[in-house]
């Protein structure tokens, strides 16, 4: 049974070895919105110019294995707290505006969009105390209330949107209450732009204001997610066009950040990442390249199998290709042993140190990972991936030899089948302790 954490005192805490302060880098963490693991051109994609992303890949590492959650709350709340979404701890609904309450309860599926626990310990938070300076640019949407600001959860600076997403013009939220949704810290407080190019500059200005000290900067770009929209305000571009628009210059921004680096000579000093939150989501009539099955909000690789580079000149050699698997919530525990932080020990933390596998391609020990969302879910050790919906797992594959989730292995092999479903069915019956059960996916 796990002990409940409401109440918790961040001052509960384990070392991990020690880090000499020389030795501890500034951490870029780059996630884009609804990107798909064959949209960009160092994963195959050839009909979107992405040459500053791709060249990430030349100068560091690419993951080929590396999986987010099916949808953008769950992952952010999993990067957050280093932990599966599901165990973060319930929020009430006296803790929730009324409106919200009832926004909650009409998108299950979405619950953490509405808050997070004051009670849970964030990687913000602890790199923060470990003398970090941290700043949020861009997409949080772990709380609309005020009480969930993420300047409450341990970043000292903020320059984005609470909610989903907004107009990347008028930078109205789209959900929520639909009114203007750009802060300046905790100030609501609008500018003239195109949001990625604001959250830019944003990012840029916080890389020169921080540079003599060691810098947490998470960018939460918007793009691609919807609307889709270019820069130009009254532009007669399809939502495809625009959509290839978004990425390029969502790279535009990647070239901006990498840039602000050297030309402070920081980049031998910062650990850099870009990755995605989800599969892909696009426009009618976009064609997509790739070879994975499903997309956002699906549990099929194509919803959760996202890119990941990661860039470290002197300590990750160029060119380096990783297929290890790795998940979003093994940031937390990486980002604290790369900064010497202390972690907390009074809350199961679900991912594990991945710094060996990037700096000195070690292999992590095998383990079982887990994915639900909306009544589906999805259940993987090794190469082997159960699918299934309600209380039955449906389909069985094998992803080394099938990774486009094709033939269905559950009648050849029901042993393994059975094995990971009990697995499964035990992991949710242990996460979703204190969950109120209207809340619950029935499986």
């Amino acid at each position: 049974m796990i002990k409940s954490i409401l109440g918790l005192v961040f001052t509960s805490v384990c070392a991990v070895p020690a880090v000499a302060q020389t030795d501890r880098p500034n951490i870029v963490f780059i996630m884009a919105d609804d990107l798909g693991y064959s949209s960009l051109g160092c994963y195959g994609n050839t009909g979107i110019r992405t040459p500053n992303i791709d060249r990430l890949a030349q100068d560091g590492l690419r993951f080929t294995d590396y999986h987010s959650h099916v949808f953008c709350t769950p992952t952010r709340a999993s990067l957050m707290t280093g932990r599966y979404a599901e165990r973060a701890a319930w929020v009430d609904d006296a803790q929730l505006s009324p409106v919200f309450q009832e926004q909650r309860k009409a998108n299950i599926k979405q619950r953490w969009a509405w808050g997070i626990s004051l009670d849970e310990v964030t990687i913000a938070r602890v790199l923060k105390q470990a003398g970090y300076r941290t700043g949020l640019i861009g997409k949080w949407h772990l709380g609309y209330d005020f009480i969930f600001h993420p300047m409450n959860f341990g970043f000292d600076e903020f320059r984005g949107y609470l909610g989903g997403n907004v107009d990347y013009h008028t930078h109205k939220a789209l959900f929520g209450l639909k009114e203007l949704d750009w802060w300046n810290g905790k100030t609501i407080k609008n500018e003239d732009g195109y949001s990625t190019d604001l959250l830019s500059d944003y990012s840029v200005d916080f890389i020169e204001k921080h540079q003599k000290e060691p810098f947490f900067l998470y960018v939460a770009q918007e793009a691609p997610h919807e609307p889709w929209q270019g820069r130009g305000v009254n532009s007669a571009k399809s939502p495809v066009e625009n959509y290839r628009e978004q990425i390029e210059i969502l790279d535009e921004s990647v070239g901006r950040i990498r840039k602000a680096l050297q030309d402070n000579h920081l980049e031998k000093k910062t650990l850099l990442i870009f990755c995605s939150d989800n599969g892909p989501a696009y426009p009618r009539g976009f064609t997509d390249s790739g070879i994975l099955k499903g997309g956002k909000g699906k549990v099929l690789e194509g919803g959760h199998r996202v890119p990941f580079l990661a860039c470290y000149p002197g300590k990750i050699p160029a060119g380096t290709v990783c297929h290890e698997t790795a998940v979003v919530m093994d940031m937390f525990p990486t980002f604290a042993a790369l900064a010497g932080a202390k972690m907390p020990n009074s809350l199961p933390m679900d991912g594990v140190d991945i710094s060996d596998l990037l700096f000195k391609n070690n292999k992590i020990q095998e383990r079982t990972l887990h994915w639900e969302m909306d009544g589906q879910w999805a259940v993987r050790k090794g190469v082997w991936k159960l699918v299934g919906a309600g209380d039955k797992g449906l389909e069985l594959f094998n992803l080394h030899e099938d990774i486009r989730e094709v033939k269905n292995l559950i009648k050849d092999y029901p042993a393994y089948a059975d094995s990971l479903e009990e697995n499964h069915r035990e992991w949710f019956k242990e996460v979703s302790i204190g969950m109120p059960s209207m809340f619950r996916t029935k499986n």
